[in-house]
């Protein structure tokens, strides 16, 4: 990726694992290519997000919005801005190129155009950052999944594992509730994982422990009970979502109810081990443990309308 000048960057970049992310959530990848040209732009929007989160962007929204509209028109035509020597823009023109020598035409072009959502959503955080002001839970339903970029996480693994399932069968209301569920259980354990990093740097604008916080009007450890609670209720929706979606779907459907689960569980474990969640200070945010029983059971809709349709697919 051009970080050999720069070994201190270069070693946070190996302790992210992101490697290790993409295996976890792309289990049935055929080969490495995919499994490599996904881990070298998960490294390049990691950093990139941490220059937007806490670092020179993270408080110019236009320059963000810049870089973004450039790094977009590079993913969509390789031949795009052909003297730009942004390391981003480098990164990301290499990786679309050997994605569509890789995958089939329909995932890369849902990949690419996941794109847009995680761009739009850091722009807008930054511009919350910037005047200064704080989300509402409801805003922050709808904002968060875009910043945190959860649908890429779903489109990577059909490029690296060279499947498309037709539109047709996401546009059913039961699966695409299965699916924001999926995408709503990685944006939660995200937050739950990072905030004791997004905490020190005041950069709490997208984080459900803030939003939670305010909203209920609680305390620290109060909000990060009830996020840990919200995030199990979801988890235990999801299942059984997958369960029936799975028994009543054919082989396509179930194929991608699987990379849903594998995303789901992926997440959370490379979470425990991701050096980029692992280094937290002792006593100032409980390090995640695994449980043996959900916080919250229940198979009822939470009070927040953003989300609460989800729970009528059950039925």
């Amino acid at each position: 990726m051009g970080f050999t000048g720069d070994t201190d960057r270069r070693q946070r970049l190996l302790a992210i694992g992101a490697h290790e992310f993409v295996c976890r959530i792309a289990k049935d990848a055929e080969g490495t290519t995919g499994l490599e040209l996904v881990s070298q732009w998960l490294c390049s929007m990691l950093t990139l997000d941490d220059e937007w989160d806490t670092g020179r962007l993270s408080r110019d929204p236009s320059r963000v919005l810049t870089i973004a509209a450039t790094l977009l028109a590079v993913i969509n035509s390789a031949n795009s801005h052909p003297h730009e020597s942004d390391i981003y823009v480098a990164s990301v023109r290499d990786v679309f190129r050997r994605a569509r020598e890789w995958a089939p035409a329909l995932s890369v072009k849902r990949w690419a155009d996941s794109q847009l959502e995680s761009f739009m959503g850091a722009a807008a955080i930054v511009a919350y950052r910037a005047q200064g002001r704080t989300m509402t839970l409801a805003e922050y339903l709808t904002v968060g999944p875009l910043d945190r970029g959860s649908r890429s996480c779903i489109e990577i693994i059909e490029v690296c594992e060279r499947t498309a399932i037709p539109q047709s069968q996401l546009d059913s209301p039961r699966v695409h509730a299965l699916t924001e569920a999926a995408k709503f259980l990685v944006l939660v354990s995200a937050d739950l994982y990072s905030y004791k990093r997004e905490d020190s740097h005041n950069a709490l604008e997208s984080n459900v422990v803030d939003a939670l916080q305010r909203h209920l009007g609680c305390g620290r450890e109060q909000a990060l009970l009830e996020a840990a609670a919200l995030h199990d209720r979801t988890m235990c929706l999801f299942l059984r979502l997958a369960d029936r979606t799975a028994r009543r779907g054919g082989p396509e459907l179930r194929r991608y109810v699987q990379q849903l689960s594998n995303l789901v569980s992926g997440n959370l474990e490379w979470g425990f081990t991701s050096a980029r969640y692992t280094d937290r200070t002792p006593g100032i945010v409980p390090v995640a443990e695994r449980a043996d029983r959900p916080a919250d059971g229940r198979l009822t809709p939470p009070p927040y309308p953003e989300i609460a349709w989800w729970w009528d697919q059950l039925w």
